[in-house]
């Protein structure tokens, strides 16, 4: 049901909220970022590769718990990482992949990262937002 939903109605979804905020007048096209924590974490992972225009992405505990059981979404998860780095690579675009060390004492724990674990990653996620979005 997840990879339907993210590769549905849920990702066609999120394309026409970027397509939205994009057509704001106070918002700048250019410097656009998306960011999205466990099944928004996989949206964001198959929107960086499905709209080439984002300046940045960030993506925290994708598919955590659906991982093990979803080959499928798995499958699909794994070809949006490459097919949007090969992009980068292709375009000369600087790019980063960072994978923290696990977090906590069980997979709960460490699925919430993101908000338990402030300080490992915020300095990163920032500077690298920074990097991306400056003029």
């Amino acid at each position: 049901m997840q990879l339907e939903l993210l590769t549905g109605e849920e990702l066609d979804e999120a394309v026409a909220g970027l397509a939205f905020l994009r057509a704001l007048p106070e918002a700048d096209p250019d410097r656009i970022a998306v960011t999205g924590h466990s099944f928004g974490g996989s949206l964001t992972l198959l929107l960086a590769a499905r709209v080439a225009t984002l300046r940045a992405a960030v993506v925290f505990a994708g598919a955590a718990y659906s991982w093990d059981l979803s080959p499928g979404l798995r499958a699909r998860l794994l070809a949006a990482v490459r097919h949007t780095a090969a992009e980068m690579q292709r375009l000369g675009r600087p790019h980063r992949l960072k994978v923290y060390p696990a977090a906590g004492r069980s997979a709960r724990e460490g699925h919430n990262l993101v908000f338990r674990n402030l300080a490992t990653w915020e300095p990163d996620v920032f500077a690298f937002l920074d990097s991306r979005l400056r003029h």
